[in-house]
């Protein structure tokens, strides 16, 4: 099934999950969706709506997996927390990076979290951690937003939008997927992801091929970030984490590159030491 801008103009709609589906809600009318549900998945949920704004807080999404023959779970909307674009502070400049199809993006990751369930289901994933759960979503949103424009466009404005994040706060790290999706940009074009016909057929090919980052690795990463972006140091260590350093500047080269320009970008990088011979793969491949 693809789904289209227009679906959203619906306050409630089922999307499909493998071979079973998901329920759909915006949250200003999140009581009567509920209603939608079987009592079977229903009851496996918070009885009242104040539970769902409790466990939603601020944030423009959640997903709620039930156990059940034909419904995988519960995503909840809440639009106006869904941010239209992100800033961040780079040398003492703001810098504004805008979003686009917002909404359509959160709703493709957060369905994302179901596949992954799916995955497992299938025996292509023995546990999902956290993280894992974090990349193979984004993973999910990449391919469903390259079948649904033929474009890796979006696929970078979430790589984009998850160095930024982090750039922002070190706390973002639990979300930071670019180690991932850089392989699957590096690996795949447009239309050759757009040749899977289905998520698992694409993950049975990619999962043996990637390496994830592990929980010690993110660690160095994330505190040679907050080094790097924090306007709380100020003592300057020019060799902190230099072993991470070359690697951090490939993940983040294609995101400084859209703010600042490929010249700009280059020159930031190399005064931090975080420039090699290898440039990586640039920001406008596959548009």
């Amino acid at each position: 099934m693809i789904w289209s801008a227009l679906a959203l103009s619906a306050s409630l709609f089922w999307i499909d999950i493998g071979s079973k589906q998901a329920l759909v809600c915006e949250l200003p009318s999140l009581q009567a969706c509920l209603h939608r549900l079987p009592l079977s998945a229903r009851h496996q949920l918070p009885d009242k709506p104040s539970g769902f704004n409790q466990l939603l807080g601020q944030r423009g999404a959640m997903v709620m997996a039930v156990e059940d023959r034909a419904i995988a779970g519960v995503i909840v909307l809440s639009p106006k927390n869904i941010p239209g674009s992100l800033s961040v502070n780079l040398s003492g400049s703001i810098l504004s990076f805008p979003l686009e199809k917002t909404e359509l993006m959160t709703l493709w990751h957060e369905a994302g979290h179901l596949e992954a369930i799916v995955l497992t289901d299938n025996g292509l994933i023995d546990e999902l951690t956290p993280y894992s759960h974090e990349w193979l979503a984004d993973c999910y949103l990449a391919w469903r937003a390259v079948k649904e424009t033929g474009s890796l466009a979006l696929i970078w404005q979430q790589y984009h939008r998850r160095n930024l994040a982090m750039m922002q706060s070190v706390t973002a790290i639990s979300h930071w997927t670019v180690p991932v999706l850089s392989q699957l940009l590096g690996r795949y074009s447009a239309q050759q992801l757009s040749q899977f016909d289905t998520f698992n057929a694409l993950m049975s090919e990619f999962l043996p091929l990637i390496t994830v980052p592990d929980s010690d690795t993110l660690a160095e990463f994330s505190s040679l970030v907050h080094r790097t972006f924090s306007t709380e140091v100020s003592q300057a260590l020019p060799d902190y984490m230099f072993w991470r350093k070359a690697e951090l500047g490939r993940y983040l080269k294609p995101t400084l590159a859209e703010l600042l320009g490929e010249k700009t970008a280059g020159d930031w990088l190399k005064e931090r030491k975080m420039l090699t011979g290898d440039e990586g793969f640039h920001a406008n491949s596959g548009h």
